[in-house]
């Protein structure tokens, strides 16, 4: 119960208006229990925003993505996986005729929600920047250029959350998974978010759909020698070679 000033001492009344200036600047109000929750903080910038996530998986406008990043092997979640697989089971597991889908599914957005998706699908792709992952695919085509890295990555992607979490965990389990990059057509797993923003509002994408440059994450292997990196991912090995 918020006390009366009325009567009160004065320097219990000079206490009451200094703690009434400072919750007006603060946002909380003496003796109520109801006040609304801080938001969130980072160690190293302003506060930050709570992100709402929406019905169709995407957050509200203007605020932040429901992605969660934290360094290497980062385990991102997101209701945006639905995306992928329910689009990968409608193009009967043909990357290219995903990629398609998804570009439709995104123009059905609002354009917010499309640069949210893009940010969302290049951390993903960040967090599989990996040693690990590039060997995985290096043994599955025998031989794997950076822009063939590029290319797996986007086409574990747009697999779902299983192979996703699968290449961050242990590459060597996508065995069962995964198809060589002719069968499995990686060079067509694109990321389609910089044309549907382009299609929807006529303009350019307000980012930059750049490559990822320099050394991955991790333990580097030697090309040089393959019986080594053949030996670091037998179930790959034993399906592909």
């Amino acid at each position: 119960m918020t006390p009366t000033l009325q009567g009160m001492p004065t320097r219990l009344l000079t206490l009451v208006l200094l703690a009434n200036v400072c919750c007006a600047f603060s946002g909380c109000a003496v003796g109520s229990s109801s006040a609304e929750p801080p938001a969130h903080r980072s160690e190293s910038g302003p506060p930050q925003p709570v992100a709402e996530t929406r019905a169709d998986g995407l957050v509200s406008p203007g605020q932040t993505p429901g992605v969660a990043t934290t360094g290497a092997g980062a385990d991102i979640g997101s209701p945006l996986w639905h995306i992928f697989e329910e689009t990968r089971s409608q193009a009967g597991n043909d990357s290219g005729e995903q990629s398609g889908l998804i570009e439709e599914r995104l123009k059905d957005l609002q354009p917010e929600q499309i640069v949210d998706f893009h940010h969302w699908y290049k951390s993903l792709d960040r967090s599989l920047y990996t040693w690990e992952v590039w060997g995985a695919a290096y043994v599955i085509d025998d031989g794997c250029s950076h822009d063939c890295f590029r290319d797996f990555r986007a086409y574990v992607i747009s697999l779902g959350e299983k192979a996703y979490k699968t290449a961050l965990r242990d590459p060597d389990n996508l065995a069962p998974i995964v198809q060589d990059a002719e069968t499995g057509d990686w060079e067509n797993a694109d990321d389609v978010a910089a044309e549907a923003y382009s299609s929807v509002t006529g303009n350019d994408a307000p980012f930059e759909d750049s490559e990822l440059e320099g050394n991955p994450r991790g333990r580097p292997w030697d090309d040089a020698d393959v019986q080594s990196l053949l030996a670091r991912y037998p179930n790959l090995a034993a399906r592909f070679r």
